[in-house]
């Protein structure tokens, strides 16, 4: 069996399988956390730490539909949904970075915010709504905003505002896109940008990008985003988190989609997401 050959085995449950694994084309190591949705619908889910994933959140994809299976940093590949179900071991291949990189930060810098600091809003962005009855597995589920800089800049780092948390863990992935036509298109760098939300923490979260050396250009519209990857179970009644977002905002404008392969929904909104850059002038 081609799985048991690979060295990560599928769970099988009686005879139907049950499970996927995603892994490196060049080591074999297990891809984490890399994305498998339905292409334009809102049906996927997100590998695990070892790049297992589940079948079960494809279930209602119809057997000629396109499922694509991405992670930062790797070519995507494509199966029809009857061959995934029937050979669900993928590999995936590293792919080159877009976004430049800088090594060395321009002399005279001015510290900068792109984005919301504002910390109320009527709109609030999360796992559950009103009318759910239970929270939706949020693993694939992206929400961000765009941003255009004035000037060039180096980043620091990247801020969220939590007014709502009832998770000990929720690990998220920020990601940074080119924009054309309105919508986030490709990602503009090869480096997985995660981290891990604990303890039912709220208020702002911090978290510091100076280690992979992004740099944005003067008048570069990109669209920043927080990918949900992963969170304690079970996702329960009482298993919330949300984040504020300014509404209605005329010159603004929030996206998001359900799953890495639906389609993007735009609101006049602002989420509580920034960028903390360090800009400079030619």
């Amino acid at each position: 069996m081609l799985l048991s050959w690979l060295g990560y085995p599928t769970p099988v449950l009686g005879q139907g399988i049950t499970q996927g694994t995603i892994i490196r084309a060049d080591t074999r190591e297990p891809v984490p956390y890399a994305s498998v949705g339905v292409k334009g619908k809102p049906l996927g889910t997100v590998a695990n730490e070892v790049g297992l994933f589940r079948l079960q959140p494809l279930e209602q994809a119809l057997p000629t539909d396109t499922v694509i299976i991405s992670c930062v940093g790797f070519m995507a590949q494509k199966r029809l949904a009857a061959e995934l179900r029937q050979h669900p071991a993928i590999l995936l291949t590293p792919q080159a970075t877009q976004l430049t990189e800088v090594a060395v930060r321009h002399g005279k810098l001015r510290p900068q915010v792109l984005g919301r600091e504002g910390t109320g809003g009527m709109a609030h962005w999360g796992n559950w709504a009103p009318k759910d009855s239970l929270p939706k597995d949020k693993r694939g589920w992206e929400v961000g905003t765009f941003l255009t800089p004035s000037d060039n800049c180096f980043v620091d780092a990247f801020s969220l505002y939590v007014e709502l948390n009832n998770f000990r863990f929720v690990r998220f992935r920020v990601m940074l896109y080119a924009v054309e036509e309105n919508r986030p298109t490709t990602p503009l760098t090869n480096q997985d940008m995660q981290f891990v939300l604990g303890d039912q923490h709220t208020g702002w979260v911090k978290v510091d990008l100076r280690p992979y050396n992004l740099h944005l250009k003067k008048d570069q519209k990109i669209a920043l985003a927080l990918q949900w990857l992963d969170n304690d179970e079970p996702m329960t009644k009482g298993k919330h988190l949300s984040v504020p977002a300014a509404f209605p905002d005329p010159f603004h404008r929030a996206y998001v989609r359900d799953k890495s392969q639906a389609q993007w929904q735009l609101y006049p909104v602002s989420p509580s997401m920034n960028l903390s850059v360090q800009s400079y002038q030619d």
